[in-house]
């Protein structure tokens, strides 16, 4: 009886939340959405195509608008409370964010306080000046408490270093916290979801929110928000302290407070809605890379690179009209700010000079009260930065917040729910099974289902494609849960096990199997049940020769550490399917669930694997989905599925008894007649024969072999022997990457500039915005001559005198508002659109650089699609930031530098020089800063890159993940992945802390230095006061673009490392240039393919030879078969004549031309390929079959459907051929993509046809159908196949047969029967007795 599972808890539970999407599995006759699945959204909303399919066949199949496409007007997301950012830190983090929120406001503080030191001692000096007669003791006086103020300045100073520090080290710690655990939880969220919610989803906009939105939610809860309560605090302490010290000058300021006020929040809301908008657009751009990327092979092979990068181009384009409308907003609103905040200036003063004039208020007073307001109003300003940062956070959270608050109804990652499943014995019940998908009500998948299989029975369901098999398979396993009726394990309802324990003791094998970018070893590792002991090494090898896969993976240069590359793409499907199959295997589940496992497999090797399976089915429960009716003859019950129903079943003799439809399928895959007859006639002979050639080809050496076929075209061919196509990923990978750290490190701060120089159309942003940049920078030294006369003003002793030059000054305050409201507004504009502008223009060239990348780019790891879209997402989002905020700052930082330091030699070189000599120790304190955030950066990129990754390929094989149980397994990965650079983030964190610190305080130290050194010069007669305030003014309004530019330095910084790497690969130059224009364009005519003496080894594994000697010759018209054992080289062949990669040695010729003097493009035109995986789109069925030719008529693309047998089941659909299948055709069959791959292939109308296991997924009666449609097709055009059943080739011209990449033997079907070699063993296997 099942037992209740322990009490382990689950991982990263949230509450409940209404976001609710479902996913079609890889079955269904359920394609068809009708618009466009809301993947950002992660909304309950129902997209509600248009029915009106004619319409949408009228519209353009490229580059038109689709009606499918979400309406503008949405409502608008709500922002997360700022209570809410901080929703994952524990208590260690609430602690250390309550300390550094109190040393926060204490910095915050330090600046009104020195107000108070500062106009005390200010007004001494006034005093002083004003004095009439410099006496013995007014000198004494203005020494003495100049000395005073010298030391509360330095005591200010160290506390304000102390507090500095320890504010941005908390922050920064707790952030670095927070946004690891906010990482990880979001990650589990997305594991624990059921499968049905990943329809829709795209794996890229997922990811693209792993990298991005969780980015700017740990940017808004960092130092930065410490910021805002510092400035904050500034800004209360200063009007507090302004009303100590004069209330009635500090409520008339303070009337224009609603103004700043209202400004500053309004600006908060509008760019939180605007940051909103434009993550939605880039996370639908990143779904866009992260599909074409994980394609691009396919993406080549039919010249979609340009179509591909306008799709890309019109997400972007959105993601720019946001950041375009949130530049006027930035600007608009800061603008206003300082043209508030110098206005208020011109009011305090004029109106403080009055209160002077009346006797209500003395100078220092005034002083003391307006300057606490300055300060407090450049607070405000200062925080804009920041409170943009807190905005951007409070938007994006919402849609990363949502993901991990919603409870999943199919929890696999919870181990605490739910009857454990251990002791199943393996029944199985499908009761009067109803079941739709939900995003699909319209679609009734199965219909009253009901089977019943008894523990240890091995079953088999066949039927045509979409009939409800692989759907049977994923209720068993609960990816979904049926609408009706009940699927029972053991008399129990599968809703009531827990649902890891239960898919624990079910191994499953898919017909396209998913591996993931580890070693051989630890892919078959992970089929063991989790939680269970790791299988030995020894058990690993025996799953692996029990699966066939023992002797091509000891043949490899490194064996069982061999890596599979990102989804197994260094393998082929045949090795893929065998170590899929071996880690199935490895797993000895109590349930076997089998669908088309063996579809990859050559004939030898599938025989040797089924007799694994049928030894692996004994004593358990299995059920089989399979084509190939010969797998499934010995099954002790056979269901016979049509449309979603049982149509008959019984065993093998029983159904060929009963001549009905079972026997048909078999009578439709039979070989001819004659087969047989011509196999026994060869006898033993024939076996020797081929005995010995399997021999010889097994040698292994390099001398040549004759094959004992005949010629193609004439001549004779003479092959060389190779091993398969992978190899470790060891110093063949990793040479590439050391190089290309080099080469980042070697352009270093120079990548920027270069980049931005590519961009340079968009320059003339530039001029505006530094002239205006410049203007403001300078304003705030010229303000400080005005500031500085205003001071010595306001302590007149005539009245008339002081109201003259008080309403001059306050007039030229207000003038510098309105220069303030021009260059603050217009920098902030300019900048930032130039920034939108470019980051758009490097997103677009990026992604175009990597459309022009050839196939061996994307085959290394480091070029793996997760890290390729994070760049996309992140890294020029980095330039963008660099571009709208540091380089204003920067800009303003050294014009207000360089004219603070020139107004102030202006008036004194002496104490000039004294207060410059302190630079260098500011200089010091920049640096440490710098250096800690670029080794944090730095560090932290790379985990983003790595976290990336492991999340696109797991997120993208989601059902791989939840049959294997492994979700566990790749959260911990996760986790280890920024475990090390995390440390390493705390470590630079305490350095930066440090520097930063005491930049803050410098300030404090160069006014106790200044005033002391100046008070000497005034005593000596070196200085007047006036210029004194002078130069010290000058200097310090400088100080203040100085602090301002080091808080954008981690932003400089930041850029300047993604810069590096765009910048190479911008730089990138590919090998084979599809979008070069150079070569001949006129396009491939003849059809003529030659391979002379080609020898071929993958560029990431130059160790393991692929092709060795090969020479192949094939007429125009030809139709030639390429069979043999998988990873033989057969694939490679193929991929050669598209140019995918150019051969090591030899000459590859296509049309008698060399395929190196074919323009890429023009060349590819002419040639089109089905792949045994085909890769559909998230296009309309309609586009996607004119994706092999964009200037297809409707009338042509249903003719193509027609002749691949497809036409019926697009026409039963709601929108026809305006149906929408989700990405990478999510919500079709294998079945169906097969068929749609074959009709993109067709309306190519190609001189080369190119198949490879063209017909593989499809059941008997759609091959035989499909078959003839390609036999017809390739009448007139050369065609070369590639096939294990041989039922498909054997009207071929010429049947090649390649073993361990050499061709040991070809001729026609009859011919090489006769041979009596490796072909008709292949023939003898594979047929199938209809007698029985």
């Amino acid at each position: 009886m099942p037992s209740t599972v322990g009490s382990a808890s689950s991982i990263g539970a949230g509450p409940s939340s209404p976001i609710k999407s479902e996913r079609y599995i890889d079955d269904q006759p359920k394609v068809g959405e009708s618009s466009k699945a809301s993947s950002p959204e992660l909304t309950d909303e129902k997209k509600a195509g248009s029915s009106d399919g004619n319409q949408r066949k009228k519209r353009r199949l490229f580059g038109g608008k689709d009606g499918s496409k979400k309406k503008e007007h949405e409502e608008k997301t709500p922002m997360v409370s700022l209570v809410k950012l901080f929703r994952f830190a524990d208590r260690l983090d609430k602690a250390m964010i309550l300390i550094g929120t109190l040393a926060a406001c204490t910095s915050g503080v330090a600046m009104p306080l020195m107000t108070l030191i500062f106009a005390e001692l200010t007004g001494t000096f006034l005093s002083f000046n004003f004095a009439g007669d410099m006496n013995e003791s007014q000198r004494h006086m203005l020494d003495s408490e100049t000395r005073k103020y010298c030391w509360y300045f330095f005591g200010l100073g160290m506390g304000t270093w102390l507090v500095a520090t320890a504010q941005k080290l908390l922050w920064g710690i707790a952030s670095e916290r927070i946004g690891k655990r906010l990482r990880e939880a979001f990650y589990v969220a997305i594991l624990r979801q059921d499968v049905g919610w990943f329809d829709g989803l795209s794996t890229g906009e997922l990811t693209t929110r792993i990298s991005g939105d969780v980015n700017l939610v740990q940017e808004g809860i960092s130092e930065k928000f410490s910021f805002v309560l510092q400035y904050i605090t500034t800004f209360v302490a200063g009007i507090i302290l302004a009303f100590t010290r004069g209330w009635r000058l500090t409520l008339v300021v303070l009337a224009v407070l609603p103004l700043l006020a209202g400004s500053a929040s309004l600006m908060g809301i509008l760019l939180a809605e605007n940051t909103s908008g434009g993550q939605d657009a880039y996370s639908e751009a990143g779904g866009v890379a992260e599909e074409v990327l994980s394609s691009i092979k396919t993406v080549m092979a039919f010249g979609g690179q340009l179509r591909e990068l306008e799709r890309f181009k019109a997400k972007v384009a959105k993601a720019r009209a946001a950041g375009l409308r949130k530049s006027w907003i930035l600007g608009g609103c800061m603008g206003f700010i300082m043209f508030s905040i110098y206005g208020v200036y011109a009011l305090g003063f004029w109106y403080g000079g009055k209160l002077v004039r009346e006797g209500r208020m003395d100078p220092a007073q005034v002083l003391n009260a307006f300057f606490s307001l300055i300060i407090g109003g450049f607070a405000i300003g200062n925080a804009a930065p920041s409170i943009s940062a807190v905005a951007s956070a409070r938007g994006a959270a919402v849609k990363v917040y949502q993901v991990i608050d919603r409870q999943s109804p199919i929890d696999a990652v919870d181990t605490s729910q739910g009857l454990s499943a251990a002791d199943i014995r393996g029944e199985i019940e499908l009761s009067d099974v109803d079941f739709r998908y939900p995003t699909r009500p319209d679609v009734q998948v199965l219909q009253g289902f009901s089977l019943s299989v008894r523990a240890g029975q091995k079953i088999a369901l066949v039927g045509e494609s979409g009939c409800g098999k692989s759907t049977m398979i994923g209720l068993i396993e609960r990816f979904y849960d049926p609408e009706r009726g009940q699927v029972r394990i053991d008399g129990v309802d599968v809703r009531e096990y827990n649902v890891r324990s239960l898919r624990q003791q079910i191994g499953v094998i898919m017909q396209m199997p998913v591996l993931f970018g580890h070693t051989i070893f630890q892919n078959i590792v992970w089929g063991a049940a989790d939680g269970d002991a790791p299988p030995t090494r020894e058990q690993v090898e025996q799953a692996c020769r029990d699966a066939n896969a023992h002797d091509f993976i000891m043949s490899l240069p490194d064996g069982y550490d061999t890596m599979c590359g990102e989804r197994g793409a260094l393998l082929s499907g045949g090795q893929k399917q065998r170590i899929a199959i071996a880690r199935a295997l490895v797993r000895n589940p109590r349930i076997l669930l089998l669908d088309e496992a063996t579809s990859a497999l050559d004939t030898a090797a599938e025989r040797v694997v089924q007799e694994a399976l049928d030894r692996a089915a004994a004593n358990r429960t299995t059920i089989t989905v399979a084509h190939r009716l010969s797998t499934i003859r010995d099954s002790d019950v056979i269901y016979v599925m049509t449309k979603g129903r049982v149509l008959e079943s019984g065993s093998h003799e029983d159904l060929i008894a009963r001549n009905g439809a079972y026997a048909r399928l078999v009578e439709a895959q039979h070989l001819r007649q004659k087969l047989e007859k011509d196999v026994r006639e060869l006898g033993s002979d024939g076996s020797s024969a081929a005995s010995s050639v399997v021999a010889a080809a097994e040698a292994g050496d390099d001398d040549d072999i004759v094959s004992p076929g005949i010629a193609i075209g004439g001549a004779r061919t003479h092959t060389r022997p190779s091993i398969q196509r992978t190899g470790t990923q060891g110093s063949e990978d990793e040479k590439p990457a050391e190089a290309e750290a080099t080469e980042s490190k070697r352009l270093g701060i120079s990548a920027l500039p270069r980049l931005l120089m590519m961009k340079r159309r968009h320059a003339a942003a530039f001029i505006p915005g530094t002239l205006l940049t410049i203007i403001d920078g300078a304003s705030l030294p010229c303000f400080s001559l005005v500031f500085a006369r205003m001071l010595v003003a306001m302590a007149i002793p005539e009245p008339d005198e002081q109201k003259r030059k008080v309403d001059l000054y306050a007039g030229l305050f207000f003038m510098f508002s309105g220069v303030a409201f021009v260059a603050v507004g217009g920098r902030s504009l300019f900048f930032g659109r130039a920034g939108e502008k470019i980051t758009y223009e490097i997103r677009h060239a990026v992604f175009a650089a990597m459309m022009r990348q050839d196939a061996a780019f994307f085959d290394k790891r480091e070029n793996g699609t997760g890290v390729l879209t994070a760049r996309l997402a992140t890294e020029a989002g980095d330039v963008n930031k660099t571009v709208g905020e540091a380089f204003p700052a920067f800009i303003a930082g050294a014009a207000s530098i360089v004219a603070g330091i020139t107004i102030a030699f202006t008036y004194d070189w002496r104490l000039t020089l004294v207060i410059l000599a302190t630079l260098p120790f500011l200089t010091l304190a920049f640096f440490f800063e710098g250096k800690s955030v670029y080794a944090t950066t730095k560090a932290m990129k790379g985990a983003y890159e790595s976290a990336s990754q492991e999340a696109a390929e797991t997120v993208a094989n989601i059902r791989t993940v939840a049959t294997l149980t492994r979700e566990l397994t790749f959260i911990e990965q996760f986790r280890a992945n920024s475990a090390g650079p995390y440390r390493k983030a705390l470590r630079n964190h305490a350095v930066g802390s440090v520097g930063y610190g005491f930049a803050q305080a410098t300030m404090f130290f160069v006014y106790c230095l200044a005033f002391f050194v100046g008070s000497r010069f005034v005593l000596d007669g070196h200085l007047t006061v006036q210029n004194m305030f002078n130069v010290m003014y000058a200097i310090v309004f400088s100080a203040i673009a100085l602090g301002l530019m080091a808080q954008q330095s981690s932003v400089l910084t930041k850029g300047l490392i993604s810069s590096q790497r765009l910048l190479g690969t911008l730089q990138s130059n590919p090998t084979i240039d599809a979008q070069a224009t150079d070569g001949l364009h006129e396009g491939p005519n003849a059809g003529a393919v030659e391979l002379a003496g080609v020898r071929f080894a993958y560029p990431t594994r130059e160790r393991a030879a692929v092709l060795r000697g090969i020479d192949l010759d094939v007429r125009p018209g030809q139709t030639i078969a390429l069979v043999g054992p998988s990873g033989s080289g057969k694939s490679t062949v193929v991929a050669l004549a598209q140019r995918l990669y150019d051969a090591s040695a030899g000459a590859v010729s296509v049309g008698g031309l060399n395929v190196r003097g074919w323009n890429v493009s023009s060349l590819r035109r002419g040639l089109a390929i089905v792949g045994q995986e085909p890769v559909l789109f998230d296009y309309t069925i309609g586009e996607n079959i004119a994706y092999g030719n964009p200037e297809a008529t409707q009338l042509e693309i249903e003719q193509a459907a027609k002749a691949a047998n497809a036409h019926t089941f697009v026409a039963d659909l709601p929108d026809g051929y305006a149906t929408r299948i989700g990405q990478s055709g999510g919500q079709l069959s294998g079945g169906q993509k097969q068929r749609l791959a074959i009709a993109r292939a067709l309306v190519r109308n190609p001189s080369i046809l190119l198949l490879d296991e063209a017909t593989s997924a499809l059941d008997s009666r759609s091959e035989k159908v499909v078959q003839e449609a390609l036999d017809a097709a390739s009448h007139g055009r050369t065609t070369l196949m590639i096939a294990h059943r041989l039922s498909t080739v054997q009207n071929a011209d010429h049947i090649v047969v390649f073993k361990n990449g050499r061709i040991i033997e070809q001729g026609t079907h009859k011919q090489l029967l006769a041979t009596g070699g490796l072909y008709s063993l292949l023939v003898a296997q594979q047929s199938l007795d209809v007698a029985h």
